[in-house]
Parts: C-alpha cells; structure tokens; sequence
C-alpha cells in the first residue's frame, strides 16, 4: 500500500509543520482504515458530509478503534483512499443540507 504523509505548504504556520511531523505512518494508516471501515460496512456510499458525521458518531461508540480525527482530516483520509484506489465516485450525486450536490463515494 502506498501511504502519502502529510505535508504541510510553506505558509503554513510553525504549528501545521509540527502537525504534519508528528504523524507517523502507523497512525495515518489506523485512521485510513478506521474511514475505509465505514465503507466496507455501508457499501452504498457516502457524501463527506454523511462520512464524517457517521464517523463522529462512530468513534463515540468505538473509541479504541476509530481514532480522533477532524473534519478536514476525515476527509483527507477519503482523498487519500481515492489515490489509492480503494474509494471511487460512484457517479451519483445527493443534495446537502446546503442545497449543493455531492459526490457519493464508494467502495471500489
């Protein structure tokens, strides 16, 4: 499996260089599977918007197992999923609460 670290862009501040530092690829992979579970136990898909509230709701009731992350950082997993080929759009949209239409990811 190809495993991308994070990085952090040169404007970032000091603290997002410490960030990206710190995060080990024993970590980013545990939260890469904890995101790539949801899919495989709901095959339908999902927005980022349903992702992430399915994983708040799940890391709350599996803590041990589903490990904190932020928004942006399960979405991030997502994205890095779909650069591994695990997760594709699966030509589908659905309408957000805002209005807009999403992409429904799926498992590949």
């Amino acid at each position: 499996m190809n495993i991308r670290l994070p990085k952090a862009r040169n404007t970032d501040p000091e603290t997002s260089h410490e960030a990206a530092a710190s995060i080990s690829e024993d970590k980013l992979r545990a939260s890469q599977l904890a995101v790539l579970q949801l899919f495989k136990n709901d095959r339908s898909g999902f927005t980022d918007y349903e992702l992430v509230r399915i994983y708040f709701d799940t890391a709350r009731q599996w803590p041990s197992s589903f490990p904190h992350q932020s928004e942006s950082g399960i979405r991030t997993r997502r994205k890095e999923l779909v650069d591994m080929g695990k997760i594709v759009d699966s030509g589908e949209r659905a309408k957000l609460p805002s209005g807009r239409k999403a992409v429904i990811w799926t498992l590949a």
